[in-house]
Order: structure tokens, then C-alpha cells, then sequence
């Protein structure tokens, strides 16, 4: 028998000699492959792997019958099938316990200041941003937190800049990392600085003053061509902010990963390949960009919103989303680019050694949450509370749709902010179902056909 993982399919050969049985996993999806009836995309929403499988062998399984035990072997390493059902939910309803018990990194998003040089009509911050910066009281304290939490087993502090714009306070990042780098060092311990910025002040200098601390990456937004990123992320001042960007991109990408990110609407989301076009013109191939991926925009609701914009989503479950999520992923994977595969990711709420430090010390489990009092989670001074009724961890364990749900391992009860922002609260479950059942096929049928590795 054959057995392909990704790429396109190989011819089918199945022989039956020495035989052993096991049931299909319940985490599994199967779909027609569409070059080939005798064959069947399987995808393991536990594992995130795919393969193509014979018609017959998918017959065999689901019928009880005994295969081979090599293709017992490679089966199981796939997740395709297990020895024990129960055993395998249970797993998964501990997976978070497990990454937490083995994880070897303390993961923190840092709020280094709430100033920013742009006026974007959808900023989830709203009305919080203003001249907000870390003070040196604050962020003698911020070194001293993650020192104390860097316990042996941390092998590596990723600090992950946000804003505001970040790198409006360069210079404090610095003498961060200088402060945190060399008892890390001595402690075997790697430091590791990203940035989550508008790529204004994306500049060569700015990159390699950087590095020397840490320095491994940045995501940049571009909501899109010139023209509709100009309307959304303009300048405080009015000014248009795209053709600085691109550039900044250019000078800076040999230098270190640079990651593309955008933000679309239901209205503006079929313009966003020609910003493809326009990278891809502009001399931004493939091999210069880390990655390229587009989300929609979040409508929030809170005390923060700018009650003037509407046109983003509240829900993963707008029919629209679908659509426009297969479109842009089709765009971005059929001229090169890397972009997320499809697997099970955890949310930084269910990760013990991640936190949000504000450019006050307040903690926060979510970047999203920062400026909501209510879901503060201690702070840099007095240290972390017991967030979890606060954040509703778990939350999916209580409802008997996502115990049970085949995506379970893709989704573990969706996202609380937007669960946040739809509710006012976080006790209600962020429903990926109909989202998942509309694109999943058609994202694995992508990965195959650009050859996306498994």
C-alpha cells in the first residue's frame, strides 16, 4: 500500500498480509479526493496531518477489518487511527496541561507604550491610546519579573513588542534586552525580541541597532493596495503611510524575517491580491517575506470602540468570512508565499508562562483585554492571581458540543475576545463549527495542490 503525505497523489497499492485491526480516530476528516475516486484525503485535526489513503483501506477501518500492522504503524504516527477512543479524548481534554508541563518557553507580549503615529479607522485599542509610555520604575520591574520567572526549565524569553507603535520607544526595548540578555546568558536561557508594528519606522538602523539584543522578527500591516490601505492606516496627520511601508520592507528584509499581515472587511476583502501583485512588482518575492496572512477585522463593542466603524465581523460565523478566508489563502499560496498551515494552535489564555505586561505592569492573559480592569490578572509588582474562572478556562469542557466536536483540537472553545466582545463576558463558547465545516476541505485541497508541507 501506498500512503502519500501531501504533495500529490502516488499510485494506490494495497495488499493485505499479515493483519491487525484498529478502529479510525474520532479527530479524524475525510474527504473525496477529486483527481481520483479510489483515493481520500484524510486530515487529523488532533495532529494536523494529511494524507491521501486508498478507498479500500478507508473502507477496511470503518468496517472493523484487520490491515497490515506496518500501515497500523504509520496510520498511528499520523493520528489517522487509535487503540482506544476514550483514552484519545482524554488526551486531548488534557492537551493544554501537557503543553504547559513540558513547555520550555515563557512567552510575553509587552505593551511598551499606548502612543501611536496612525489613525486606523478600526483600532481595537479605541480611545485607550494616547502619550502612554513604560516608565523606568516600571520597567526595572519588568526585568525583574521575568527573571524571577525564568525557571530552570525555561530554555528561551521571547518578548513580543506591541503598541501603540513600538518602535516610538526603540530605545527602551533596548535597555530591556541589555538588562534581560546577559543573566539570561549566563543561565543558558536565549532572549528573543519580536515586533508587532505599522513598519514606519521599519528602518535599516533601527533593525540592526536591534539585533545585537535579539532581535528575530517583525509583522507589518498592509490592509491591502495603496489606495484602501491609505483610507484605513493613514497618518495622524491624514498623510498616506503605504508607499513608506513597502519601502521600509524592502530595505529591511534581508535583515531579519518580515512578516506581512492585513486586515480586510466584507466590503474591501476581493482587493487584497493586488497587494500581492504590488509585493510581488515590487521586488517583495517569496523568498524576502517570513510569512503573508490576512484577517478579518474584529468589530468590537467595549467601552474602547470607535462607535464610528462598522464593517468588521463579530462573529467567526458570518457566512461571508468563509469565502473571503478560501479566496485570500488561495491568493496568497499560488504565488509562493508561506502561510500558516492548518493545525492545532493554543491560545495564549490556556499557557501558563504567557502573559500581556502593559506599559503600566498590569498583567493580562489576552493582548486583546488590555485597559479592561476587570480581566487584569495581577500585576508585575504583586505578581499572578488565579485567573482562571476570570478568563473561564476550560470553558468548552462544560459543553457537550465541543467534547464531543471533531475540531476540538483546532478551536478548544474559540477565541475569548471575541467571545468577549459578542457577550460582554467569556462564558460562552466562540463556535468555530460552521466556519471549520465551510473551509477545512478546501484549505487541505490548497495544501496539497501548492504542495504546503504536512
Amino acid at each position: 500500500m501506498v500512503i502519500q503525505a501531501g504533495g500529490r497523489p502516488a499510485p494506490c497499492l494495497f495488499f493485505l498480509t499479515e493483519t491487525h485491526p484498529m478502529p479510525l480516530s474520532h479527530f479524524l476528516k475525510l474527504y473525496p479526493w477529486p483527481e481520483n475516486h479510489e483515493q481520500m484525503l484524510a486530515y487529523s485535526t488532533r495532529r494536523g496531518s494529511y494524507a491521501l489513503l486508498p478507498g479500500q483501506l478507508v473502507t477496511a477501518l470503518q468496517q472493523g477489518q484487520a490491515v497490515p500492522p506496518d500501515t497500523v504503524a504509520l496510520l498511528e504516527k499520523l493520528n489517522f487511527v487509535t487503540a482506544d477512543r476514550k483514552q484519545e479524548k482524554e488526551d486531548i481534554f488534557s492537551f493544554n496541561q501537557r503543553l504547559n508541563r513540558l513547555s520550555t518557553v515563557l512567552s510575553l507580549a509587552v505593551i511598551i507604550n499606548m502612543d501611536c503615529n496612525f489613525q486606523c479607522r478600526y483600532c481595537y485599542e479605541g480611545t485607550q491610546k494616547d502619550k502612554l509610555y513604560m516608565t523606568d520604575r516600571t520597567a526595572d520591574q519588568v526585568v525583574a519579573f521575568i527573571t524571577e520567572r525564568t525557571v530552570p526549565q525555561i530554555k528561551k524569553v521571547i518578548l513580543d513588542f506591541y503598541g501603540g507603535e513600538p518602535l516610538l520607544s526603540s530605545k527602551r526595548i533596548i535597555s530591556l534586552a541589555a538588562a534581560l540578555q546577559p543573566g539570561l546568558q549566563d543561565r543558558g536561557v536565549v532572549l528573543e525580541l519580536t515586533l508587532v508594528t505599522n513598519g514606519s519606522l521599519l528602518t535599516p538602523r533601527v533593525v540592526n541597532e536591534l539585533r545585537p539584543w535579539g532581535l528575530t522578527g517583525c509583522k507589518v500591516t498592509l490592509d491591502g493596495p495603496a489606495h484602501n490601505h491609505n483610507a484605513f492606516r493613514p497618518f495622524k496627520n491624514g498623510a498616506p503611510s503605504y508607499d513608506l511601508i513597502v519601502r521600509n520592507i524592502k530595505d529591511c528584509c534581508e535583515l531579519t524575517r518580515i512578516g506581512i499581515g492585513g486586515n480586510f472587511t466584507k466590503d474591501n476583502y476581493q482587493l487584497f491580491p493586488q497587494l500581492l501583485d504590488d509585493l510581488e512588482e515590487q521586488g517583495l518575492t517569496p523568498d524576502k517575506l517570513a510569512m503573508v496572512k490576512f484577517d478579518p477585522v474584529q468589530q468590537t463593542t467595549d467601552m474602547y470602540a470607535d462607535l464610528k466603524f462598522c464593517g468588521g465581523c463579530a462573529s467567526i460565523e458570518e457566512p461571508w468570512l468563509a469565502e473571503a478566508s478560501l479566496l485570500l489563502r488561495e491568493e496568497v499560496l499560488k504565488r509562493g508565499y508561506h502561510t500558516p498551515k492548518i493545525s492545532p494552535t493554543p491560545c495564549m489564555v490556556d499557557m501558563e508562562n504567557s502573559f500581556t505586561i502593559h506599559y503600566d505592569g498590569t498583567l493580562f492573559k489576552c493582548v486583546g483585554m488590555i485597559g479592561h480592569q476587570e480581566y487584569a490578572c495581577g500585576d508585575i509588582w504583586s505578581g499572578i492571581k488565579d485567573y482562571r474562572s476570570q478568563y473561564h478556562l476550560d470553558q468548552w469542557q462544560k459543553e457537550e458540543k465541543c467534547r464531543e466536536c471533531v475540531y476540538l483540537p483546532l478551536c478548544f472553545g474559540g477565541c475569548r475576545f471575541m467571545a468577549f466582545q459578542r457577550d460582554g463576558h467569556m462564558a460562552k463558547v466562540d463556535c468555530r463549527q460552521d466556519y471549520l465545516d465551510a473551509t477545512l476541505e478546501a484549505m487541505l485541497l490548497q495544501d496539497v495542490r501548492y504542495r504546503h508541507p504536512a
